[in-house]
């Protein structure tokens, strides 16, 4: 058997497209949503599966978080926020013929063509509800320049940047992480928050 990609199998001449949004089991390309539909009706595990898919992707996110974590403090040593950037990636997974998910790879950078109106529906949503979790709107824009301007302007005439410490910082580290997610909890479209969850127990196993 050959493993290929999507940009390849759909030169094949025999590759059947997707021609409607509202038909998505048409086609060789499916939605997931629509493929774990038809594995539930065929008697299979699929919440225990969508768990063990789960389990991959907070594992690989966390494998490479302390390299991240780095270089974000190192670049923005005063922001506690923790929104001054985003990243979309695709994980390639595999299912065995015992249903076991396997991770094949890692995109950095996910296709976003949209070559089919099954493409158009499930990538036009996905980058509309990123904009929104992102909350990017002109007002947090004005503050972000009034917080700067003040910054250049106290370091300008006392030679000093302001600078959070102690028990300041840590407010300022809290309160910022709980207006981030609250504003995610309520916003959060067709995402799902897989970690850190309410259930501390399942937390502890990473």
């Amino acid at each position: 058997m050959h493993l290929t990609n999507y940009a390849i199998n759909k030169m094949n001449p025999n590759f059947v497209f997707n021609t409607s949004e509202k038909n998505m089991g048409v086609g060789h390309k499916r939605s997931l949503s629509f493929v774990l539909g038809q594995l539930e009706k065929a008697g299979h595990d699929v919440v225990g599966m969508k768990q063990k898919m789960k389990d991959i992707v907070i594992k690989t996110l966390l494998t490479g978080m302390p390299l991240i974590a780095h270089q974000y403090r190192y670049c923005q040593p005063e922001e506690y926020s923790g929104n001054m950037c985003f990243h979309i990636l695709g994980l390639d997974i595999m299912l065995t013929d015992k249903f076991e998910p396997i991770l094949l790879e890692v995109n950095h950078t996910p296709s976003f063509t949209t070559d089919t109106p099954l493409d158009h529906h499930i990538k036009s949503k996905l980058i509309k509800d990123t904009l929104v979790l992102m909350n990017i709107n002109i007002e947090m824009k004005k503050q972000l320049f009034q917080k700067a301007k003040e910054c250049n302007s106290e370091r300008l005439y006392t030679g000093k940047r302001r600078i959070f410490q102690g028990k300041n910082k840590e407010e300022e580290i809290q309160k910022s992480q709980q207006q981030r997610d609250e504003y995610e909890q309520a916003n959060m479209g067709g995402y799902e928050r897989i970690h850190p969850t309410s259930d501390p127990e399942l937390n502890k196993k990473y």
